[in-house]
């Protein structure tokens, strides 16, 4: 029962930390950059996404260009373009999995070794997930931190954006989750194997004439 409690547990981690990875892609706010002069009427407001950049201008209002040509894109965003949507499918293959093999479901339940096994691939999944996200938010960050402190004289200095911390949460998240998930199976498994063992060791010998 605790252990089906934990998967729980564990998947509600993973799923809360689905939903961060895939607001982080979606949003454009991965580095901001703001700078006023002489009072609020001369701002200016730029975020900076995987898919378009946004700014505000003078005028107040939100102006957004797409960036159209993949062959124009930096090598950075390119990477983390492919990065994070390929940890959103392993994420939701990982919970997919980790349904079927989860206590508390009944897929598969005739056979409690199969279960254990395909909770325990649900676990990795998520893992491998929240490590390519937690690997390619944190480059990144670097590029971000670094052309921050050598910007050229008249080139704009940006900052971590929102999408970033939302990154790191949900890599941390699904980590966490799939670990959760890989660590209940595995205890499932040793177990049963142990339980089996002593009541063979407890079973009497037969006495042959």
């Amino acid at each position: 029962m605790a252990n089906g409690c934990v998967q729980v547990f564990g998947f509600f981690l993973a799923s809360v930390g689905l939903i961060c990875l895939i607001t982080s892609t979606s949003v454009n706010e991965w580095k901001t950059y703001s700078h006023s002069q002489e009072g609020m009427f001369k701002s200016l407001m730029i975020n900076v996404g995987l898919w378009m950049e946004c700014s505000v201008p003078s005028t107040g209002k939100w102006e957004c260009s797409t960036f159209d040509s993949v062959l124009h894109l930096s090598t950075e965003v390119q990477w983390t373009r492919a990065m994070m949507i390929i940890s959103i499918i392993l994420s939701v293959c990982g919970l997919a999995v980790a349904v079927l093999g989860m206590k508390c479901t009944m897929c598969v339940d005739d056979d409690n070794r199969m279960k254990n096994k395909v909770a325990f691939i649900g676990g990795i999944l998520l893992i491998l997930s929240g490590v390519c996200a937690l690997g390619v938010v944190s480059w990144y960050a670097h590029d971000v931190i670094t052309g921050f402190h050598h910007a050229r004289e008249g080139h704009l200095r940006y900052s971590l954006g929102t999408c970033l911390f939302l990154g790191w949460g949900g890599a941390f998240l699904s980590i966490l989750g799939g670990v959760l998930l890989a660590c209940c199976s595995l205890s499932r498994s040793s177990s049963r194997r142990s339980y089996i063992s002593s009541a063979a060791q407890m079973t009497p010998g037969k006495d042959y004439v």
